[in-house]
C-alpha cells in the first residue's frame, strides 16, 4: 500500500453527508486556469490582472489571504521568466561536471552561446534597445513589487485595501509593450518550494527572523542570492522582509548554478562582492549539497570572502543532513518541524478546521479529535512510506461527531497539496471527480480535507475486486478527461519543452536507435516534432499514478486516492494525454489482451476519444519507461528497507517484461497474419538476445531488420522455434506476437509447443529443489535481486549507479538493461561460487553475461533442449537449423545440421569448428542476411519474397524508430 492506501478498521457509508462550504466552492471554482502548472508568460499576466481586479470585490479574511498570496506568486513567476529571458542561452551542465571543469572552460562555452544569440539578435537593428527596455522594465517590475511585499510581510490579518495602491501600480506596468511576443509564449516555471516541497511564504520570513536573530548588526549591506526557479520567488520576499526589519541596504539578484551567471549577473555579483556586501545565497530545501556547494563556489570567484556568505533555506524530513559540508557560520535553516504547513496540522488547529466543515450540516451538534492507538498506527505508516523529498505532509485524525441520531466515528485524511494557486487543483479535482475519490470536506491554507474509509475488507474482497477496479478505472480516467481539461496544454508547438519530463525521456530513448553522434543534432528535432503530434486532442491533467496500490474501497467501490499530484510538476510526468493512465492500468493491472480491449472500449465509449487507438502504444512506452526510471531513481537515491528495495525492483522488472511484450506485439504485427502454424521439416531454432532482439531502448526489441527476416522465413515455409535464455513466459509471449510454433525456455529447461497449447519440463526434480534452495538464500542477501518469471533457473543480478569497467560501460552506451540512472550488473563470481559449493548444489551451473548471473541446470543446455524439442513435435529424422551468437548456443550448432550466426558473435572460432557460417553483417541485419540466405542459397528471388516493409504504416513514430538500422542518408536530410 502506499502513503495514503492506509488500512483501517470499518467500511461502512457514514450517516452524515459533507460537502464543501459554499464559500470555498464559490471561491476556487473561479480558478479552473489552475489545473495547468505551467501557464506562459502572456497568460500569467493575465492571472495576475485577474487577481488584482479582485482585491476590489468582497472577500473575507481567508480569501483576501489567498488573494494576496496569489499576486506575490504571479508576480514572482513572472519575474523569474523575464530573468530568464535575460540571461539569454547557455549549456545546461551537470553540477559536477561546472564545478570539475572550473571557470575558464564553463566561461568559454557559455561565452560562445552568448555570442550565438547576439549574432541572431543583430539581424534586429533595435534589439539592443528592446533588451535595455525590457531591463528596465523589469527593474521597475522588482521596486513595485517590492511597494507590494512590504505590505504582505508586515500584515497579521490581511486587508484588501492595504494592497489595492501598489497592486494598482503593478496593474499598470502589465500594460507596458516590454514584454516581447516569443517572451510571452514561454512557460513560468514551478518552484518546487510552494508546489512540491509543502513550504510557505511564512516559513521564508521565518528564516529571515532567524537570520536577524544570528546576525543582528543592521548596519551590513546584504545581497540576497536566488537560485532560480526558486530563489527567483524567495529573494523579493526576503529582500522586502530585511528591509522592513530595519537592514541599512539590501538588494537582489538571482542566478540559475546550472547554467552558470550570465555575463549582467557576474558584474553585479563582482560590484556587491568589492562594495563589502554580505550574500545570502537562498533556494529551496536542497536534494543534494551539490548546487549550494556550486553557489557558494560561484560567489567566491566573485569576490566574496568566505565569512561573507551565507546560505539560508528549509530543511526537509528526508535531507537533514544534506549540508553538512558547510560550517555553522554559513548556514541558517529551518527545521520540517517549525514549517508553517506542520503547525497547522497540530490537533487543535484541525479540529477547528473541521468543525467549520462538519458544523456545516444542521445534523451535527459537534465534534471532537480522539487520540487512540488506531490513529498512531495509522500515521506510523504513513510517515514509514513518506520518506522521499517530495513526500508530501499528512495526518490522519479520528473524528467523533455528535449528531441528532448518536455518535458518528469518521476518519480525516489531512494532507498538503500547494501553497496559494499552486494547490488550488487539489480541490477542482477532488470536487469534480465526486464518487471516484474519497468525499472532499475542502481546502484551506494549502491543506485538503479528505474523508478516510477503513480497509479491513480489502484483501477478502481482493479476487472480487479486480473486475471492478478494471471498470472504475476506465470510467475515472474517462471523468478525468471530460472534467479537467486544461484550456491551454503545457507544451504546445513543435518541439518539447524543457518541463515535459515523459516526452524527454520518451526522446532520449527513442533516440538510441540512431547513431550516438546524431541523437541530439539532427535527428533530435525531428523525433520532437513526431512526438510533438501524438499529443491529445483534449490536454488533461491526468492523474499519473495508476497502480492498484493507489487505490482503497469505499462504500460503494474502489475509490483513488493521490488523485491530484502525481501528473504535472517538476521531477512529474508532465503528459496531458488521458492515454498515460490508460496505459499504465493496463501495466499495473497486468491486464490480458482480452481485459484489455474491454477496459479501452469502455473509456472510449464514455469520451468518444475515437484516436486514442493511434496514441496508446506510445503512451505505453512512456508508462512501462517512466515506471522503470521511478523505481531505479528511488533504489539510488533514497535510502530504503531490503523490503523496500524488492518493491522497487519488482516495479522495475514489472515494466520491464511489460515493455518487452508490448513491442512483441507490435512488431509481431508488422509481418503480417500468421497462417498455417504447424510443426514441419526444417526447423529453426532461433536465439532471441543478440539475433531476434537487442536492448537499445533499455528493453529487448527487435529492428525491421529482425520483422522483415521473420517474415521472410514464415512465407518461404520454415517452422521457427525460439531457445533462449529467457523465462517461459516470455517465450509464450513472443510465440503468441510472431506466429512462432514453439520454443525452449531458460537454457534447455522447458519446451512449449505453441501449436498444441502444450509444456514439458526438462530438468529433474532435485535440480529443481536446489534452485528453489539457492533462490531463497539469494532474496536474502541485501543489494540482490531475482527476475521472478524465471521458474526452472534463477536470473539474478545486483543494481550498480555508474557503470563500472570497459565491458560495462560498452554495455550501457550499445543498450544496457535499463533505464538511466543505474544498470544491472552480474553478481559476484566468488559469491556465487560460495554459495553453490556451502549448498551443495551439484545440480547446477552458472552462466554470467555483461547484465546478470543466469544459474541453470546444468545437465541441459540449449543442445539438449533442441533435441528434446525436435524429438517431441517432428521426430528425430527432422533437420534443424540453429541461429544464435553467444557461447551458449555452441550446445545447439553441435546437435543442428545447419547452423548460422551474426557477426558480433563473441566465440567465431569455436563456431567455425562446429561448422558454423557468419553473416557479413551484425545483430538484425545479420539476422536478415541469414533468413536470406535460408530462403535462396542461390541468391535469386521467388514469388514469395516482397518487399514486407511496403506494407507498414505510413508515418508511424515507432516504425520509423525500428527502420533506422537502415537509414539512408536522405533520412538524415529530411530530418
Amino acid at each position: 500500500m502506499t502513503s495514503e492506501a492506509v488500512r483501517t478498521l470499518d467500511d461502512q457509508e457514514p450517516s452524515t453527508a459533507t460537502y464543501p462550504l459554499a464559500t470555498e466552492l464559490d471561491f476556487y471554482e473561479a480558478y479552473p486556469w489552475c489545473l495547468n502548472a505551467y501557464p506562459t508568460v502572456g497568460e500569467t499576466v493575465q492571472h495576475l490582472r485577474r487577481e488584482i481586479d479582485r482585491l476590489r470585490i468582497d472577500l473575507n479574511d481567508w480569501q483576501t489571504n489567498e488573494v494576496a498570496t496569489n499576486i506575490f506568486l504571479l508576480s514572482c513567476g513572472l519575474l523569474n521568466a523575464v530573468e530568464e529571458h535575460l540571461r539569454g542561452p547557455a549549456p545546461r551542465m551537470p553540477v559536477s561536471l561546472m564545478t570539475r571543469l572550473g571557470r575558464g572552460p564553463t566561461s568559454v562555452v557559455v561565452g560562445a552561446m552568448s555570442a550565438l544569440e547576439a549574432m541572431k539578435g543583430a539581424v534586429h537593428i533595435h534589439s539592443w534597445r528592446r533588451r535595455a527596455a525590457e531591463r528596465r522594465w523589469q527593474e521597475r517590475w522588482q521596486a513595485e513589487l517590492e511597494n507590494f511585499l512590504s505590505i504582505f510581510v508586515k500584515e497579521q490579518s490581511l486587508r484588501a485595501t492595504s494592497f489595492v495602491k501598489p497592486a494598482a501600480r503593478l496593474a499598470g506596468l502589465l500594460l507596458s509593450p516590454c514584454l516581447p511576443p516569443d517572451l510571452q509564449a514561454k512557460h513560468v516555471g514551478v518552484p518546487s518550494l510552494f508546489r512540491r516541497l509543502d513550504t510557505t511564504h511564512l516559513d521564508i520570513l521565518e528564516l529571515g527572523r532567524r537570520f536577524a536573530e544570528r546576525f543582528p548588526d543592521r548596519c551590513q549591506s546584504l545581497l540576497i542570492v536566488g537560485l532560480r526557479t526558486s530563489g527567483s520567488y524567495i529573494a523579493p520576499l526576503l529582500k522586502a522582509f530585511l528591509k522592513a526589519d530595519g537592514y541599512k541596504e539590501v538588494v537582489s539578484l538571482t542566478i540559475h548554478p546550472g547554467k552558470g551567471p550570465g555575463r549582467w549577473e557576474r558584474r553585479q555579483l563582482r560590484h556587491y562582492a568589492r562594495q563589502g556586501f554580505t550574500a545570502l545565497i537562498v533556494d529551496d530545501s536542497p536534494h543534494t549539497a551539490k548546487t549550494m556547494v556550486l553557489a557558494i563556489e560561484l560567489a567566491r570567484r566573485a569576490g566574496f570572502a568566505i565569512d561573507k556568505l551565507k546560505a539560508l533555506f528549509p530543511t526537509h524530513t528526508a535531507r537533514r543532513d544534506s549540508l553538512k559540508v558547510l560550517s555553522d557560520q554559513v548556514v541558517v535553516s529551518l527545521e520540517p518541524e517549525q514549517w508553517h504547513k506542520f503547525r497547522l496540522l497540530d490537533s487543535k488547529a484541525v479540529e477547528r478546521r473541521l468543525a467549520e466543515y462538519f458544523q456545516s450540516s444542521p445534523d451535527v451538534l459537534g465534534i471532537r479529535l480522539v487520540a487512540s492507538k488506531t490513529c498512531e498506527d495509522f500515521n506510523a505508516r504513513l510517515q514509514a512510506s513518506s520518506t522521499h523529498r517530495g513526500a508530501r505532509i499528512k495526518r490522519i485524525f479520528e473524528v467523533h461527531i455528535e449528531t441528532r441520531r448518536g455518535q458518528e466515528i469518521r476518519y480525516v485524511l489531512a494532507k498538503s497539496v500547494g501553497w496559494g494557486w499552486l494547490g488550488y487543483h487539489a480541490f477542482l479535482a477532488g470536487h469534480r471527480l465526486q464518487g471516484f475519490v474519497p468525499p472532499m470536506l475542502g481546502l484551506r491554507d494549502g491543506i485538503v480535507y479528505m474523508e478516510w474509509y477503513p480497509q479491513t475488507a480489502f484483501a477478502g474482497r481482493q479476487t472480487g475486486l479486480r473486475q471492478e477496479l478494471i471498470e472504475t478505472s476506465a470510467s475515472y480516467v474517462a471523468a478525468r478527461a471530460r472534467s479537467l481539461t486544461l484550456s491551454t496544454p503545457p507544451g504546445s508547438g513543435k518541439s518539447i519543452k524543457q518541463h515535459e519530463d515523459g516526452l524527454l525521456l520518451l526522446r532520449r530513448t527513442l533516440g538510441r536507435a540512431y547513431p550516438w553522434f546524431l541523437r541530439n543534432t539532427m535527428v533530435r528535432r525531428r523525433l520532437e516534432r513526431q512526438l510533438s503530434q501524438h499529443r491529445p486532442p483534449l490536454p488533461t491533467l491526468i492523474d499519473g499514478r495508476m497502480e492498484q496500490s493507489e487505490w482503497i474501497v469505499g462504500p460503494r467501490g474502489p475509490l483513488k486516492t493521490d488523485y491530484e499530484h502525481h501528473g504535472m510538476g517538476k521531477s512529474e510526468l508532465n503528459a496531458t494525454d488521458p492515454a498515460y493512465d490508460l496505459a499504465e492500468t493496463i501495466l499495473s493491472l497486468g491486464l490480458t489482451a482480452e481485459e484489455e480491449c474491454k477496459f479501452v472500449r469502455r473509456y472510449v465509449e464514455m469520451t468518444a476519444d475515437n484516436d486514442l487507438v493511434q496514441r496508446l502504444f506510445i503512451n505505453k512506452l512512456l508508462a512501462g519507461l517512466w515506471t522503470m526510471y521511478s523505481a531505479q531513481q528511488k533504489l539510488f537515491y533514497t535510502s530504503h528497507s531490503v523490503e523496500r528495495q524488492q518493491q522497487l525492483h519488482h516495479q522495475f522488472m514489472g515494466a520491464w517484461h511489460f515493455l518487452t511484450e508490448q513491442a512483441a506485439g507490435f512488431c509481431g504485427a508488422l509481418c503480417g497474419s500468421a497462417q498455417d502454424v504447424r510443426w514441419r521439416s526444417p526447423l529453426v531454432s532461433l536465439d532471441i538476445d543478440g539475433v531476434l532482439d537487442r536492448r537499445r531502448f533499455g528493453f529487448p526489441c527487435t529492428t525491421g531488420d529482425g520483422i522483415e527476416a521473420v517474415s521472410l522465413l514464415r512465407t518461404h515455409g520454415f517452422c521457427v522455434a525460439l531457445n533462449s535464455a529467457r523465462s517461459v513466459a516470455e517465450v509464450k509471449a513472443y510465440c503468441q506476437a510472431y506466429g512462432f510454433a514453439g520454443g525452449v525456455a531458460e537454457y534447455g529447461s522447458y519446451m512449449w509447443d505453441a501449436v498444441n497449447r502444450r509444456g514439458k519440463v526438462l530438468i529433474s526434480d532435485e535440480a529443481i529443489r536446489q534452485l528453489a534452495e539457492l533462490r531463497a538464500h539469494l532474496r536474502r542477501i541485501p543489494g540482490v535481486f531475482v527476475d521472478e518469471r524465471h521458474q526452472y533457473s534463477i536470473r539474478a543480478f545486483t543494481y550498480q549507479a555508474k557503470p563500472r569497467g570497459l565491458r560495462a560501460v560498452l554495455a550501457s552506451v550499445v543498450g544496457g538493461f535499463g533505464i538511466r540512472p543505474g544498470i544491472p550488473a552480474p553478481l559476484s563470481p566468488l559469491v556465487m561460487s560460495d554459495l553453490i559449493s556451502r549448498l551443495r548444489l551439484d545440480r547446477l551451473s552458472v552462466h554470467e553475461t555483461s547484465i546478470d548471473t543466469t544459474i541453470a541446470a546444468h545437465e541441459t543446455d540449449k543442445g539438449v533442449g533442441l533435441t528434446a524439442l525436435r524429438d517431441w513435435v517432428l521426430g528425430p529424422d527432422a533437420e534443424t537449423v540453429a541461429i544464435g551468437d553467444s557461447e551458449a548456443d555452441l550446445p545447439m550448432f553441435r546437435v543442428a545440421k545447419r547452423c548460422f550466426a551474426p557477426a558480433q558473435i563473441d566465440c567465431a572460432p569455436q563456431a567455425r569448428l562446429l561448422g558454423c557460417q557468419i553473416a557479413r553483417h551484425s545483430y538484425q541485419r545479420g539476422f536478415l542476411e541469414i533468413a536470406n540466405l535460408l530462403a535462396h542459397p542461390d541468391g535469386r528471388q521467388c514469388e514469395h519474397c516482397f518487399d514486407v516493409r511496403k506494407l507498414w504504416p505510413k508515418d508511424d513514430l515507432f516504425v520509423e524508430i525500428l527502420e533506422a538500422d537502415r537509414l539512408r542518408w536522405t533520412a538524415f536530410v529530411r530530418a
